[in-house]
Formats: C-alpha cells, sequence, structure tokens
C-alpha cells in the first residue's frame, strides 16, 4: 500500500488557483430510500488549476444522512481548503496527504473533491491513465447495478423488465421505507421473479429496519432470490449487526458503517458484516478507497463500489477508474450519473448494455461543460 502513495510524478506541480462551484440538478425520477426521497443531486465541484495552466476536476455529493455534509456546508469548506492549498507544489501522491492535516474536522466529502482534482491535475501533467499510473489493469468491460426504487411494485417491475432488455443483470432494491418487513419482502420476490434468474439482486436498507424486521427479513432473504443485504441497522448497533451477519440466510454488507480502514478493520475483527460499500465521500478519496478495496479483498471481505445518489460522470469516471483495478467487485459496481436528468460534463460516461467500457484515458475521463452546468449553478 506504502508503494501508491510514493509514485512520483516526472515535473513538479504548483498550484495557481481553484475554483468551487455547487449545483443542483435534478433526477430523472425520485428515488425513495428508507427515511428520504432524493429528488435532487446537490454536490460540489473543484477545478484545481496549476501554474502551467494544467487543471484537474473534482466532484463530491452532499449526503447529510451518510456523511453529515449539506451541500452549503460543503461549499463554504471548500472555499476554506482552496485558500490552504494555493501554492501547494505536488512531487507525488503522498503530497496529497495534506488534505488529511487540514485543520478542520471530518468533511471527507469535501476533501474526496479536492483529492480527485488533484489526481486528475496529476494525470494530465503526465498525460497518463489512472491504471498505467497506478500501474494496475485488472478489468476494462464492467457490470452496472441499477437501483430498484419506483412508487409501486408494478413500475418497479416494468423498470426492471426494461433494464434487462437493455443489458442489465445487475439490481439493487432499496427497502426499508415502508414500516413493513412483510411488504418489502414480498416486492423483493414479485421483482425477483419477475426476469431471468440469471439477473443478480440485492437489498439495501440504508439503516432503516429495526433489529426484530431486519432479523425477519435477513431469515428469508435467501427465498426471495436475494443475494446480500446492505445496512439492515444503523451501523453504531454493533451487536445487532454481529447477529444479523451470523443468522442471516444471505451474506450482510456494510455501507453507513465504513468511513475508514479502522471501521473495516472493526468489521473484520467483530464479524459484523461479510462485505463492505465503498464510496470517496465516505473514505475521503480515492486512495482511500482503492487501499480499502485492496486490503478487504486479502481478508476475503466482498467489495461493492458505489457512487452516492447521484453523481455527475467527473464523480462516475473517478469510481469507474478504482473498479478497473481493484482485486475483485463481487458485489459489483453503483454508477449515479444515469439517474440524472442531465449530465452536464464534456466526455459523459456511457453505460451500453448495462456496462461501461473504460479505455486509457487521459485524466480521469470528465470535466464540467460550464455552457450546460450554468443553469444548475447554486453557489460559485
Amino acid at each position: 500500500m506504502e508503494d501508491i502513495r510514493n509514485k512520483s510524478i516526472s515535473k513538479t506541480l504548483r498550484i495557481k488557483d481553484i475554483e468551487v462551484f455547487a449545483l443542483k440538478i435534478p433526477l430523472k425520477k425520485p428515488i425513495k430510500m428508507s427515511g428520504i426521497t432524493v429528488s435532487f443531486a446537490e454536490n460540489i465541484f473543484i477545478k484545481v488549476i496549476s501554474e502551467d495552466n494544467i487543471y484537474g476536476w473534482g466532484e463530491a455529493s452532499s449526503a447529510p444522512t451518510m456523511t453529515g455534509e449539506f451541500v452549503e456546508g460543503m461549499y463554504a469548506a471548500a472555499n476554506y481548503i482552496k485558500k490552504q492549498l494555493i501554492g501547494l507544489e505536488i512531487k507525488n501522491l503522498l503530497d496529497l496527504n495534506i488534505l488529511k492535516k487540514m485543520p478542520i474536522y471530518e468533511n471527507k466529502g469535501t476533501l474526496s473533491a479536492f483529492e480527485m482534482g488533484l489526481i486528475d491535475l496529476i494525470l494530465k501533467s503526465e498525460k497518463s491513465s489512472f491504471q498505467k499510473f497506478m500501474n494496475f489493469n485488472k478489468r476494462n468491460k464492467i457490470p452496472i447495478i441499477q437501483m430498484v426504487a419506483g412508487s409501486s411494485v408494478d413500475e418497479e417491475i416494468d423498470n426492471v423488465k426494461k433494464s434487462v432488455s437493455n443489458g442489465f443483470s445487475r439490481f439493487k432494491i432499496k427497502v426499508g421505507s415502508s414500516n413493513s418487513y412483510e411488504h418489502d419482502l414480498s416486492r423483493c420476490k414479485k421483482i425477483i421473479e419477475s426476469v431471468d434468474k440469471s439477473c443478480f439482486f440485492s437489498a439495501d436498507a440504508n439503516e432503516g429496519f429495526s433489529f426484530k424486521s431486519a432479523l425477519e427479513f435477513s431469515k428469508l432473504a435467501k427465498d426471495c432470490g436475494l443475494k446480500f443485504f446492505e445496512q439492515p441497522v444503523p451501523s453504531q448497533n454493533l451487536e445487532h449487526m454481529k447477529t444479523l451477519t451470523a443468522e442471516s440466510s444471505v451474506p450482510i454488507c456494510s455501507d453507513e458503517g465504513v468511513h475508514s480502514m479502522s471501521d473495516i478493520l472493526s468489521i473484520i475483527f467483530n464479524k459484523s458484516s461479510n462485505g463492505i460499500s465503498l464510496k470517496t465521500i465516505k473514505l475521503g478519496g480515492m486512495i482511500d478507497v482503492l487501499e480499502s478495496a485492496i486490503y478487504a479483498s486479502t481478508k476475503n471481505i466482498s467489495i461493492n463500489l458505489a457512487g452516492k445518489v447521484a453523481e455527475t460522470s467527473i464523480s462516475s469516471y473517478a469510481i469507474a477508474n478504482i473498479a478497473r483495478c481493484i482485486p475483485q467487485m463481487d458485489w459489483d459496481l453503483s454508477i449515479t450519473n444515469q439517474y440524472l436528468e442531465e449530465d452536464p460534463v464534456i466526455n459523459p460516461l456511457l453505460i451500453d448494455n448495462g456496462n461501461i467500457l473504460l479505455t486509457d484515458l487521459i485524466g480521469l475521463g470528465a470535466e464540467l461543460n460550464m455552457e450546460v452546468a450554468h443553469k444548475y449553478i447554486k453557489y460559485v
């Protein structure tokens, strides 16, 4: 792992300026999950400019129920952080550790946007792709998860059938919003039985079940055709997570409970889940996600990589580049630019036949199209 951060660059980069934007972009359809319905993506964007006028782009979504960050606070924090970084000289990835030493508490989503922008800048300066620079290249074609969270079971079944006809085979059913685990079990069963058995389905409660409901749901999850069950109860309830992991008919995944390597070590030691969902906004950046995925794989912990609902192609390319590198993604990849009404970038990440196909790029892959993004700008 040390080798990842020690990677040097051929020419020292000096940061001349940083621009910060906050956008509010509508989703194609609201996504209903436990405790919240998401209709808009409110994200910050970072443009890092070097003295030789190369620039990199980073993005992070606000996720108050997951990271505690609202876009207003992220925007304020970003304008504070940028003042600390202007004039910074970058010689290797280790220099990005300055973000971990900022005199600011948490704000991992905001910090992840800066790290992403700095990595994009480094790659463009090196005229390199992420895979080439990191010396990883595991896969090019990656299947994508699609979320199932409609207003009715009939709508959800129709959406899943359409998705299957478009090549999707991986799905995540949002559960826990109905206050009835029996209803959610029935939903899952009907949805899963409506399509070919080769499709892979998981359920995600986003901490929304009581322990009793989660236990009953998890015991019957396999009979419905589910393959794993994500964050059934609040992550701080360690004993509940341990019991669910021991008694569930399907593997248990931690999501809201994974914000650091120490969280992963605790999960492994306590056997409080069988796998983890990794997001840049939770762990603080791409490098931490990459290192965490590599380590977890050595401990036989299943990996899901995900963007938060919803991110543009800037973040989607970033998580897809990580997906291309890591040893395994037993629980697949969630790309969320597909849920936006419009992806306001140059060179959007395209999903074809339920997959993304990545080739070597200069940089991470995308940047804001300011002419399109202008209508969504909340702060600048």
